[in-house]
């Protein structure tokens, strides 16, 4: 940062930087990417594959032994352990994409002032702290604040949350933690809605459906809209998704990140010199 000089009385130094608000979107996007790769590859093999028993490694000496397991628990087993991972690196890149957008919106907000001695991760650093230590339904308040519309998505967080644990900690099978004491798991599972007007009414894109407008256009504007799912499992049942259902939660977020990039769309940030 540069120094105002001591020899005369001038306005303050002032500092501007760059923020690209469509790097929120890259980081939840790559998130998505990988984890919806990893999930089809995976879950859509261990319906072929022959899980009857332990598959040992080529020219392993180890040899592991556990428990006899069925078919079906040796799928579960895999569906869990994939599922559990590809929801936590789902939620981290929500996360981290909305401390980043609260980072944003708070330069947003005013002039800020910073030392001159000081670096731009110093002068940065308090604001992702402050960030970082807010539960997810303040972090997203506080980014919705700057945004119209704003964003719903603290209910699907913490479902998403939610499924991830007991895929995580109780293999998949939901028993009184997950539901509080209550006889099932609510969960309400985000999905991206493609869809057009006929007349009034909303129709949902569909593979293999052909759009049909009801009148004469041409053509037809295609619009999307996050959109929540009500899921109920009872205790002592088995939660679980498919790849389908898996990549509309992925795609839910994908749409999540390119509504904070646009919508927070500010080009410079002021910073005097102290």
């Amino acid at each position: 940062m540069t120094s105002p000089g001591s020899a005369a009385k001038r306005e303050n130094a002032q500092l501007h930087f760059e923020i690209n608000p469509g790097r929120l979107a890259e980081i939840i996007g790559e998130a998505v990417l990988a984890s919806t790769e990893v999930v089809n590859v995976h879950l859509n093999a261990l319906s072929d594959e022959n899980l009857s028993r332990p598959i040992e490694g080529n020219g392993s000496i180890y040899r592991f032994r556990g428990p006899e397991r069925s078919l079906e628990q040796r799928r579960a087993l895999h569906e869990n352990w994939i599922l559990a991972k590809a929801f936590q690196d789902l939620l981290r890149a929500v996360r981290h994409a909305l401390e980043e957008a609260h980072v944003m919106a708070t330069l947003f907000a005013k002039r800020h002032r910073a030392t001159s001695s000081g670096t731009l991760a110093d002068f940065i650093r308090p604001f992702q702290s402050k960030a970082a230590g807010l539960p997810f339904p303040g972090l997203l308040d506080a980014v919705n604040g700057l945004l119209d519309p704003k964003l719903e998505f603290s209910d699907s967080y913490r479902s998403l949350q939610a499924a991830r644990n007991c895929l995580e900690h109780r293999a998949g099978v939901v028993n009184q933690i997950d539901t509080k004491g209550a006889a099932a798991l609510l969960l309400s599972i985000p999905r991206l809605k493609l869809f057009y007007f006929r007349g009034n009414e909303e129709i949902e894109l569909l593979a293999g459906e052909r759009v049909d407008s009801g009148d004469d256009r041409a053509e037809v504007e295609i619009m999307a809209k996050l959109e929540i799912r009500r899921r109920s499992i009872a205790v002592g049942q088995r939660l679980s998704f498919s790849a389908l259902e898996f990549n509309e939660i992925a795609f839910a977020c994908n749409y999540l990140g390119q509504q904070l990039a646009t919508r927070l769309l500010k080009p410079t940030a002021v910073v005097s010199d102290v």
